[in-house]
């Protein structure tokens, strides 16, 4: 984060997701999946470009009849001796690490 006349700054990578899904999906999602890390700033901003982008709107009590996505899918993260997975951590386990020393049926449980 940067300081600014509007407070806080954020990195502007949101622009680039929006783009990208917008020539190679078109406009509108049936799906969008993330971490829930991800729900904000990231996600509502690609909502808001979005929205902008194909003119759709959703402010002071109106909204329009289509949204941009239909379902959102944000899932939790793994944590490992109560910190969580991450590669930057060096503190993951590959799924092929999983199986290898606890079988298959072990990821049932």
């Amino acid at each position: 984060h940067w300081d600014s006349p509007f407070g806080k700054g954020r990195p502007g990578w949101h622009i680039e997701c929006s783009a990208m899904t917008h020539s190679h999906f078109g406009d509108s999602l049936n799906i969008h999946t993330g971490g829930i890390d991800l729900l904000f700033p990231h996600h509502t901003n690609e909502i808001a470009q979005c929205d902008a982008f194909s003119g759709r709107f959703e402010c002071c009590g109106m909204k329009s009849e289509e949204q941009w996505c239909d379902i959102w899918l944000h899932a939790g993260h793994l944590h490992i001796e109560g910190r969580k997975m991450s590669k930057s951590l060096k503190n993951f386990i590959s799924i092929g690490d999983y199986f290898h020393n606890h079988g298959g049926t072990a990821a049932q449980a």
